[in-house]
């Protein structure tokens, strides 16, 4: 290990923040060297490219936009033109939660079926019911919880319109 006393600080680093300060004044401080901003080269910004002059092409008539077609139309196809698309995201969404709902209930009734019946010489693959005994509650739940996503996203949607 290296011997160090204590009077040895590193100059990089304020001497009141290492180890054996005593206090001594701050004349024993490393200096601070300060810039002095005449002897900094001036900055000068850089000279602009010479480019080529703009020449403007004459005008082009365009076909008239939705904007003027719309002053043609009545008051209430206009209306109508206002309502936001809904987000197909969200129907899809929607369709996937009604599907996930319904393949659940699917699910739990399939696995009930076999122990219905009053003869005992059924064969059930007991596998397979035990797939659709785990997986139909957790269908339904994941059927539910999209079902009230899409609620939240709708109810986020109207209260930024409001």
């Amino acid at each position: 290990m290296n011997a160090r006393s204590d009077d040895d600080f590193d100059p990089r680093f304020d001497p009141a923040f290492q180890r054996g300060f005593d206090g001594a004044s701050a004349s024993d401080a490393p200096r601070v060297v300060q810039r002095d901003a005449r002897r900094a080269s001036p900055v000068h910004p850089p000279e602009p490219s010479a480019t080529q002059p703009y020449v403007s092409a004459p005008a082009i008539k365009l076909p008239p936009t939705r904007s003027d077609a719309a002053d043609s139309e009545p008051a209430d196809a206009a209306a109508l033109d206002d309502r936001p698309r809904p987000n197909p995201f969200l129907i899809a969404l929607s369709v996937v939660s009604v599907a996930l709902v319904a393949a659940g209930v699917w699910g739990i009734q399939a696995a009930r079926a076999p122990f219905l019946a009053t003869d005992a010489a059924s064969t059930v693959d007991y596998v397979g019911l035990q797939i659709l005994q785990f997986l139909s509650p957790v269908s339904i739940a994941l059927g539910v919880a999209t079902a009230i996503g899409i609620l939240f996203v709708y109810a986020v949607g109207w209260q930024k319109r409001r």
